[in-house]
């Protein structure tokens, strides 16, 4: 299963020429990754008072196409790997072309790794059951590409 979000492109994501600065589309990875915590339950402000944190430790990304100023996309989260302290995620991110015909067109591809870890000190903890549990629907398996 895959979590999907809709964001705009505004202003502030752009430069000059009305196109999304490419710094900018890892504020918008991080807001998918916030809503998709959120939506299983374990909102990340929560987590951190909590003590509990999922920093990046590794991001790979494909800039496939350009985002421009009043878009409007979709980012699809899923899970790639569930570990005993780190999670792979998979992103997408799509927009409607500019031909309308042409439908949702791929604009960039991620995948990260986070880790769990305590917070301030960041050392790597055990993921928790319940966030285990309410994750493995996302775990995305070689098998759901023979469908």
């Amino acid at each position: 299963m895959k979590f999907t979000t809709q964001k705009l492109i505004r202003f502030h994501h752009c430069d000059p020429a009305g196109i999304v600065f490419y710094p900018q589309f890892y504020y918008l990875l991080h807001e998918a990754q916030e809503d998709f915590l959120a939506h299983i339950g374990f909102p990340e402000h929560e987590m951190i008072a909590g003590g509990l944190g999922v920093p990046i430790v590794d991001m790979k990304t494909e800039f496939l196409g350009m985002c421009r100023y009043g878009d409007e996309v979709n980012i699809e989260l899923s899970l790639t790997r569930l570990g005993h302290t780190s999670i792979g995620m998979h992103y997408e991110i799509h927009s409607a072309s500019r031909n309308q015909e042409a439908g949702q067109t791929l604009k960039l591809r991620a995948d990260s790794v986070v880790v769990c870890a305590e917070i301030p000190n960041g050392k790597a903890l055990r993921i928790p059951d319940g966030w285990r549990e309410a994750m493995l629907p996302y775990l995305h398996t070689p098998l759901e590409d023979k469908s």
